[in-house]
């Protein structure tokens, strides 16, 4: 589905961005994953390339508040591969305002306007990854909530910008997707299905391969006359329940 396209996936080495770097790499497309630490990339591509070791796949770590630094990066992908097709924003972190802000508003813009120019070639497209929680206040994290509403409307605004240039930006909003972090909370993977087997209209819990469907969805041609939409993955919470 993917054959021959290249991706850079911003959070792709663990949970939702891994699975939408597996999900691509299995689509034939060559990846190039960022994380926040080199420990913490070279474990994933370690990860990948014991799976396949046919799959093209990088990584790189670059500060995405600093635009300089996320400019260099995206250059980088570029001479390696020769262009870029897709961009996925999935980084996103929960810190203090000012992070928060850095990386989950900042850092989408930066990586979007430096990959600008080379998906403009090719009439690429960016799939962005911000939050359910900004239609219902959930997570209790106001920093989260607040900065993951700035990539939606940044979804809305490159949507618009961006398409004159033949580049499409669409968003997945999801809600409870399954997690490490979510499994500490409550104790197991198990207690965290049974919890959302009563919570959810469908009954379970989201899983990152979930949402990975939905960005090789975003990022291929069957969604080619999308534009600005940002797609809710919440198991019917929002609307039937």
């Amino acid at each position: 589905m993917l054959k021959g396209k290249v991706a850079v996936v911003t959070g792709g080495t663990r949970g939702i961005g891994y699975a939408v770097v597996k999900k691509y790499l299995e689509n034939g497309a060559k990846v190039v994953l960022f994380g926040s630490r080199a420990e913490t990339v070279e474990k994933a591509l370690s990860s990948l390339k014991a799976e396949n070791s046919d799959w093209e796949v990088e990584g790189d770590y670059p500060d995405l508040s600093d635009a300089e630094a996320v400019k260099a990066a995206i250059f980088k992908v570029k001479e390696k591969f020769g262009r870029i097709d897709i961009l996925v924003n999935n980084a996103g972190i929960v810190s203090d305002w000012n992070k928060s802000y850095e990386v989950n508003t900042k850092g989408t813009w930066y990586c979007s306007e430096a990959a600008r120019p080379y998906l403009k070639k090719v009439s690429g497209n960016i799939v962005i990854l911000t939050s359910a929680s900004i239609f219902s206040g959930g997570t209790g994290i106001p920093q989260y909530v607040a900065t993951k509403a700035g990539s939606y409307a940044l979804t809305m605004f490159l949507a618009r910008e961006y398409a004159k240039e033949g580049i499409r930006v669409n968003g997945i909003a999801p809600a409870v997707i399954m997690s490490k972090m979510l499994a500490t909370r409550f104790g197991s993977e198990q207690a965290v299905r049974e919890h959302y087997k009563q919570v959810m209209p469908l009954g379970k819990v989201g899983e990152p391969e979930d949402i990975a469907n939905i960005a090789l969805f975003l990022s291929s041609s069957m969604a080619s006359y999308l534009c600005g939409e940002v797609l809710i993955a919440d198991g019917g919470r929002m609307h039937i329940g």
